[in-house]
């Protein structure tokens, strides 16, 4: 840098401690561009680019005071661009975190709703289940339960195939009205 571009700079900054807004003017049009496209090459977002360009020369506003007039401002804006980048990476990578905890409960408190749901219903089947006459429910339970053919519950219990069919029809049909029944209970 020359001798005179030192003195300028120097001359602003020390305008700049003083609170004129005209020497801050200056450095931010002189600056900006440059910042904007250091931030931009190392985030690829241009909306973060340019909050975080603006976030450095508020900053630079806010902390006019304690700059050193003897030095030269664009090393500073971009170590100030470069701490902004990284807190912003920073706080991605810990939203992205939280994130995909915050999925994984909401899966897993679902599984564990359904799990629950599921294991009521399960009990409300089986206690109506109880209620079928002895036969009855003894001839479902080897078709839902136990994976039974019908050929092969009338062959064990000495009955027709078609009885054994009307009677797993039955008890479908009853458990249906039951269920319905109950749930109507339930929501209404």
């Amino acid at each position: 840098m020359s001798n005179k571009t030192f003195h300028i700079n120097s001359q602003l900054i020390r305008l700049l401690k003083e609170g004129d807004e005209k020497a801050f003017e200056k450095i931010f049009h002189k600056y900006y561009n440059q910042v904007y496209s250091f931030v931009l090459s190392t985030l690829f977002n241009k909306t973060f680019a340019e909050d975080i360009t603006q976030t450095v020369f508020i900053t630079l506003w806010e902390k006019r005071e304690s700059v050193n007039h003897d030095v030269d401002i664009a090393p500073l804006l971009f170590t100030m661009a470069k701490n902004h980048v990284y807190r912003h990476t920073e706080q991605q990578l810990r939203f992205l975190k939280y994130e995909q905890e915050q999925k994984q409960n909401s899966s897993e408190s679902s599984d564990i709703e359904s799990q629950v749901n599921s294991q009521f219903l399960e009990n409300i089947l089986a206690e109506i289940i109880k209620e079928l006459p002895d036969k009855r429910r003894n001839i479902f339970l080897m078709s839902r339960k136990e994976g039974f053919s019908n050929k092969e519950i009338a062959s064990q219990l000495q009955l027709s195939e078609k009885t054994v069919e009307t009677q797993i029809r039955r008890s479908v049909q009853y458990l249906k009205e039951k269920m319905v029944k109950y749930m109507k209970s339930i929501i209404f």
